[in-house]
């Protein structure tokens, strides 16, 4: 499986972000929430001036930290070369709030299961093909 990777902005500049591997994006989502300063790859970040955190698809497709994806070509590149990021800061996002809501703010960032909670369904394929004859069936008023 191939690891991903995360931005953290913290600033405008193009020097002002760090990446970050998914195994640090729950503690970089707790600094953001309550606004606290931690560690987060080689930054030490203020929670405060998180202004986002992205898939950084930089670190798979070899561009530059200020090069943004602007054509169709550059973004079938990352269809692919980069893994799916489906789902996945969402479903880390909702495991911190719930593991504060309970309070289990030590579990955050350990990647202990919690029953509270489901792993994220990504999927598979992108392309998934429809059956239109199908769909337009059961759409059918009888």
């Amino acid at each position: 499986m191939i690891e991903r990777y995360f931005k953290v902005k913290y600033g405008y500049s193009v020097a002002d972000q760090v990446s970050i591997p998914e195994s640090e994006l729950e503690k970089a989502i707790y600094a953001q929430i309550k606004g606290t300063p931690t560690q987060l790859g080689n930054a030490y970040v203020n929670g405060r001036n998180i202004i986002a955190i992205t898939p950084h698809w930089h670190k798979h497709t070899g561009w530059y930290d200020w090069f943004e994806p602007q054509t169709g070509e550059d973004f079938e590149q990352i269809k692919r070369d980069c893994p799916n990021y489906d789902g996945i800061i969402e479903h880390h996002k909702q495991r911190v709030q719930y593991l504060l809501s309970t309070s289990q703010e030590n579990l955050i960032g350990k990647n202990i299961k919690t029953t509270g909670l489901s792993a994220p369904e990504v999927i598979k394929e992108t392309h998934q093909q429809i059956d239109t004859k199908s769909l337009a069936d059961k759409m059918r008023i009888k």
